[in-house]
């Protein structure tokens, strides 16, 4: 990467800066391809395109299909996800569900929930690839509490079939279980009893060695935020976080005098923003070590980095060696990025932190999409107008610079 050097602050690493690209229109949608060293968009002159990164500056665009729907992008609720197919792009937008085939160009459009009040897709997730399986989030209903419906769909050619369905509780403005497949099983987080519930294709119950552990190493866990496994080796991230306060304790803190209520209401929401990310290693042979806090606000793995209470959106790379979050501590709109490498030697499985930086665009309103690449293994960040490009393969080659106590990141404006 040209210019880009590393900068060493004891505790974790910045990386500076990104490569940063210019499309060639306002772009939103970025989503991962089978394709090394590019990604995907749908916003850009009504097509599917791949975007490849061409050198540290230049970036070439391939039009997979143009004009095959009215609005190819649009004012709709997009979902992308990681690469599940040697040649196939799939992604969700408001009631419908879209297979793409990038040798034939060929463009599978399916209207999962037709009709107004059909609902829409929250969510959905690869079940089984080779067999076309996706597990589809439906939201029955608007407005601040909606029904959640499991849906299991498979699909062939141009028709897909619903395997099974199952409900799975309740989206709200403050909180949803999450779900997620692991291993061709769909398991459910169900916090009126703190525990997983682990599902085959057709929603019947069945055993998940994952779950199980979870299930027997639950005492004193408050509440399932986010979730996520690494592509290989048997462990997980798992983002805690306090349960939302009872209305009846909340209901007694209000029939106390102002100050009294004031300072007890406030504890109760305090204690469900308070988070502590856990590393969970359900195959791990000692059971105290299989559930194991890294971050909280009582302390870090990383020593003085600690971003408490303001990080979410873990994602692993595709070979699994690096995992990147965001880190929302200073501003919720303008994240800094963090990849931490996995190390099998260290006992914990991350290494040092390196902060990618922050979008550092006058006029930004936070990052839009992000997607990984292959060969090279690079994260990639949309801010609307931009793209900026972390190469991570190439950061065990690069030269660190010590910087003295108290010197400010570079994004941080001297006062």
């Amino acid at each position: 990467m040209a210019d880009t050097i590393m900068l060493d602050y004891g505790d974790y690493i910045v990386l500076y800066p990104p490569c940063i690209y210019c499309p060639e229109d306002y772009m939103d949608n970025i989503f991962a391809v089978p394709e090394k060293n590019a990604v995907g968009t749908n916003d850009i002159d009504n097509a599917v395109s791949l975007l490849h990164f061409k050198s540290d500056t230049e970036i070439g665009r391939k039009v997979v299909k143009k004009d095959f729907m009215e609005m190819v992008t649009g004012p709709f609720e997009f979902r992308f996800t990681p690469v599940w197919s040697d040649k196939g792009i799939a992604y969700s937008q408001s009631k419908g569900f879209l297979l793409i085939d990038i040798p034939s160009k060929q463009v599978s459009i399916h209207t999962i929930c037709p009709g107004i009040y059909q609902g829409e897709i929250g969510n959905f997730s690869i079940l089984n690839g080779l067999k076309q399986l996706f597990v589809f989030e439906i939201l029955k209903s608007a407005g601040e509490n909606e029904k959640k419906l499991l849906q299991v769909i498979q699909f062939t050619d141009d028709t897909f079939n619903i395997l099974a369905e199952h409900p799975a509780g309740m989206k709200t403005t403050v909180y949803t279980e999450p779900w997620f497949t692991y291993r061709n099983n769909i398991l459910i987080y169900n916090d009126s009893t703190t525990s997983l519930e682990t599902y085959d294709e057709k929603f019947n119950p069945t055993n998940s060695a994952l779950a199980q552990d979870f299930n027997e190493n639950k005492n004193k866990f408050r509440c399932m935020q986010e979730i996520v496994i690494h592509p290989t080796l048997p462990f997980a991230l798992i983002i805690e976080k306090g349960k939302w306060p009872e209305k009846e304790k909340l209901a007694k803190a209000d029939s106390l005098p102002r100050e009294e209520r004031r300072k007890i209401r406030n504890a109760l929401y305090s204690e469900e923003a308070r988070l502590t990310l856990y590393l969970f290693r359900w195959t791990h042979p000692d059971p105290k070590q299989r559930l194991i806090p890294l971050l909280s606000s009582a302390g870090s793995i990383w020593n003085s980095y600690n971003p408490q209470n303001a990080y979410s959106d873990f994602t692993f790379s595709p070979d699994g060696k690096w995992v990147v979050f965001r880190d929302k501590s200073e501003s919720s709109d303008n994240p800094v990025f963090v990849a931490v490498p996995i190390d099998e030697n260290n006992p914990l499985l991350l290494g040092k932190p390196v902060k990618l930086g922050k979008t550092m665009r006058e006029g930004s309103t936070g990052p839009t999409g992000t997607a990984w690449t292959t060969e090279p293994t690079a994260f990639i960040m949309c801010d609307g107008l931009l793209l900026h490009r972390w190469v991570l393969d190439e950061i065990a080659t690069m030269g660190h610079r010590k910087m003295p106590d108290g010197m400010p990141e570079p994004w941080v404006k001297k006062r």
